[in-house]
């Protein structure tokens, strides 16, 4: 029985599916060709086998002005 966790990516602002029942490699991967596009990496069930990452394609404001 195969029990390793799967991980959904979601565009928050619009619950758009970026990756669908990924391996954690597949998220890696997705991740280093896309961290600069997207923000905010959000685990929601990360307790669960299919665990939701939230990102957020909208440049966080800057604190420090």
């Amino acid at each position: 029985m195969n029990t390793e966790r799967r991980y959904s990516i979601i565009l928050e602002r619009s619950a758009e599916v970026l990756l669908n029942n990924a391996l954690m490699t597949q998220v890696e991967a997705f991740w280093d060709a896309n961290d600069s596009r997207y923000f905010g990496l959000r685990i929601e069930d990360e307790h669960s086998a299919h665990a939701r990452v939230m990102v957020t394609d909208e440049l966080p404001e800057d604190d420090g002005e």
